[in-house]
């Protein structure tokens, strides 16, 4: 966990580029984009409280953390295309599906 944590503080400090958002208001939606060059048919977006999943096996298991890797809500998803309502403060938090890693904006 410790590891994951100092991986995500350093790529943004880094300003690495994870994600690009829009602004929820106007409707828009995080589209992923993988770290390291990492190829998978995994899609995660979210939009209006919702996390839209898509690709995943069933039983996988989603995490969002907080940006200092805090774990804040977890699940197993339960079909191909999950939409998980997510009830959380402003700010940014990251999702990590098995091998994706992808960090979303709530406004």
């Amino acid at each position: 966990m410790k590891r994951f944590a100092y991986i995500l503080l350093l790529l943004t400090l880094m300003g690495s580029s994870v994600v690009s958002a829009q602004s929820v208001k106007n409707g828009g939606e995080v589209r992923d984009e993988q770290l390291a060059g990492n190829v998978s048919e995994i899609k995660i977006s979210y939009s209006n409280n919702y996390l839209y999943l898509s690709g995943v096996k069933e039983g996988t298991k989603v995490e969002v953390m907080n940006m200092l890797g805090v774990p804040v809500f977890s699940v197993e998803t339960s079909e191909p295309n999950e939409k998980i309502s997510l009830d959380l403060k402003k700010g940014f938090y990251v999702v990590r599906v098995e091998n994706i890693i992808q960090r979303i904006v709530i406004r």
